[in-house]
């Protein structure tokens, strides 16, 4: 084996086993079909577009919805669903947070930001802008929206001594902010509508309840992930209840970042952060044996 291939299928171990299995064979003869060159075999590596393309087909092969391979293992299918169902609640949660500050604008509790410009503000409208981008299928447009907010927070820290502290409380935003630019990738199908809507709506009616009611907003998308983790147990909807799971967890974060240091148990926090355990390590119900299909 010349070096040059030996580079490739290095490169090519970013895919998963099955899809290798099939393809790594016919890839590497692709790859290496006009490479002839003694000195080109022996000392060349993989070009960039190369490397981003496979790259690329590791995450849609990763977080397979079915439109680029003919057989996917179910597991891979069903990873796939749950990391784009946490990227939908990381823009619900951004879609309550976009509406907190606009009635605390509003309302005159004070800006979201001390940001340097006021028309940044309208950044803060982001991730309702992604929602219904994704909704209509502009991927690209929602990705872009949904990190609005995140930018603005950056500019107006102002001092580096907080980032640290910003990173632990946005940690479920980011998170799912990269959730969401992984798993809607361009074969991933296009989240229903119909049925989002009224999520969406939800979101932005305790949005509003959250900003008139200043400083509860943590304790509120807590429990409401506890009370739909339960409602996905009882409905048996195994994707929604894993992502609802590993947010709970992202949320457990910030809340301890809050109880541990003051040497106390914070009785709202404390009680908060036990239900969310019990939501990250309770039972999923079992989704059907049946194979689910892959079109």
């Amino acid at each position: 084996m010349r070096n040059l291939e030996r580079r490739y299928r290095t490169l090519l171990r970013v895919l998963p086993k099955w899809y290798r299995r099939d393809r790594e064979e016919e890839m590497v003869g692709i790859f290496l079909a006009e490479r002839t060159d003694e000195l080109d075999l022996e000392h060349s590596w993989p070009g960039w577009g190369e490397t981003w393309a496979v790259l690329g087909l590791a995450v849609r092969t990763h977080l397979a919805a079915g439109a680029v391979v003919t057989s996917v293992p179910a597991k891979v299918v069903w990873r796939g669903e749950v990391v784009r169902a946490l990227g939908m609640l990381g823009l619900l949660l951004g879609i309550f947070y976009a509406m907190t500050a606009v009635v605390r604008v509003v309302v005159g509790f004070g800006r979201p930001y001390q940001s340097p410009e006021p028309w940044w503000w309208v950044l803060e409208l982001g991730p309702v802008v992604a929602f219904a981008a994704l909704l209509n299928g502009r991927r690209t447009l929602a990705k872009v929206a949904a990190a609005a907010p995140a930018l603005i927070a950056l500019v107006s820290l102002g001092q580096p001594g907080y980032l640290l502290t910003w990173s632990v409380f946005q940690l479920p935003s980011l998170v799912t902010f990269a959730c969401l630019c992984l798993g809607f990738h361009r074969e991933a199908p296009v989240p229903p509508a119909r049925r989002l809507l009224w999520w969406g709506g939800g979101a932005v009616l305790v949005g509003v309840i959250g900003g008139v009611s200043a400083g509860t907003g943590m304790l509120t998308i807590g429990l409401i992930t506890v009370v739909v983790r339960v409602v996905a147990f009882v409905r048996g909807d195994f994707v929604l209840g894993r992502a609802l799971s590993l947010f709970a967890l992202l949320q457990l974060v910030p809340l301890l970042y809050l109880v541990v240091p003051v040497g106390a148990l914070v009785v709202p926090a404390g009680a908060l952060a036990m239900l969310l355990v019990l939501a990250v390590v309770g039972p999923v119900r079992r989704r059907s044996r049946a194979t689910p299909h892959v079109t």
